[in-house]
């Protein structure tokens, strides 16, 4: 396998057989999943003596949530359509089936797009699979899978994962100097999207209306607060993944620079597709009184006796505020042969620079980072 090739869809984009392969490293996502999956297959079957139908779309090559489950229980009553778009990954999928003998198990096996495949009339699924997504749901289809795949599920079956929630946080700026004792304490905002069983047929209905919407920002959170989104993930019932656990569920907390957090307006935040889907957000921006701006001689001495410091700050607060200003040739080299000197590397020390609020933050890191000996 060796097809390292994205298949970009009217609904998000595919990953390639490589990509969609390298999931199984993550140990703990796929451990989760397939005991989610086990579990809404075990309790199906022990409330129905009729044959189970599942439909797993995006199987990859391996077929991971569910192949090696078949391998082991060699149940006759369970009965699955298989559904990808990438003809090596359906390619692997029946070697794996015929090496495991679970032909028993496989209704049919379809090289097509989740999103538009049609099932034979009257096909109804008890369970409905797809792990097509990235954090936030991004990118991937995994929204536009299951608005179109729902309406093929039975009345008392299920989605797996059964919910993708999305919440917005506001989470304390951490300061580049440390402070002892202080709790940092997230402070909720809302859940902005949620794609559940009810979400899908409300999309399947062509009501998007959830991808639009907007959340107040609280009093109080001025200043030193930035967003932070998540991604928690209910395969079936207790089977969960929540933050850090995983590539899905890993936080984006950010600010633009012209952003301010003003106390009673609003984010607003809206689902972007097609082709690669993403949640855009809009900020109230910075009311900002543009005026001449004077930096401080390169040459002026900071509070630990170095050149270049005091001025280096000013221009990247003034950058932030939208304030272009040149950075003399002859400057730029005697602040890169400062940090040569004290052992600084270049892009590091950029970001420190531009991420510090305060002059005092910037020195605390230069002094913990640097081989500077302080007197």
């Amino acid at each position: 396998m060796n097809d390292w090739n994205d298949e970009n869809t009217s609904q998000g984009v595919a990953i390639s057989p490589v990509q969609a392969a390298k999931c199984t490293e993550e140990t703990l996502r796929t451990q989760i999943f397939m005991q989610g999956v086990k579990l809404a297959i075990e309790e199906r079957l022990k409330t129905t003596t009729d044959d189970i139908h599942i439909l797993y779309a995006g199987t990859g090559p391996y077929g991971t949530l569910l192949i090696p489950y078949l391998s082991v229980t060699k149940n006759p009553r369970i009965k699955v359509t298989l559904i990808d778009i990438h003809p090596e990954n359906i390619s692997a999928i029946k070697k794996l089936i015929n090496h495991f003998s679970i032909n028993q198990n496989i209704t049919s096996i379809v090289c097509d797009d989740a999103t538009r495949w049609q099932a034979p009339e009257s096909q109804q699924f008890d369970i409905i699979i797809s792990e097509t997504m990235t954090a936030l749901l991004k990118r991937e289809p995994q929204v536009f899978i299951f608005a179109h795949l729902c309406q093929y599920l039975s009345g008392t079956g299920t989605l797996i994962p059964q919910k993708v929630s999305l919440r917005a946080w506001l989470t304390p700026f951490t300061s580049l100097i440390p402070l002892k004792g202080k709790r940092n304490t997230d402070i909720l905002l809302k859940e902005f999207y949620c794609l559940d069983i009810d979400e899908a047929k409300r999309l399947n209905a062509a009501d998007n209306s959830s991808f639009k919407g907007r959340m107040q920002i609280p009093n109080g959170v001025e200043t030193n607060y930035r967003l932070k989104l998540t991604t928690d993930i209910q395969v079936y019932k207790h089977c969960k993944l929540t933050e850090n656990q995983c590539s899905l569920n890993i936080p984006l907390t950010f600010l633009p620079h012209n952003a301010e957090l003003r106390g009673g307006e609003y984010i607003n935040f809206e689902y972007i597709t097609p082709h690669s889907a993403d949640f855009v957000f809009t900020f109230p921006i910075k009311k900002i009184i543009k005026t001449k701006i004077k930096l401080t001689k390169f040459s002026e001495l900071n509070n630990l006796g170095l050149p270049g410091v005091k001025h280096m700050f000013e221009h990247a607060q003034a950058a932030k505020c939208g304030c272009s200003i040149n950075i003399d040739e002859n400057e730029w080299t005697q602040w890169t042969n400062l940090l040569d000197s004290l052992a600084l590397p270049y892009h590091e020390t950029s970001v420190a620079l531009y991420q510090s609020q305060r002059i005092e933050e910037f020195e605390a890191w230069l002094s913990t980072n640097s081989n500077l000996t302080l007197s």
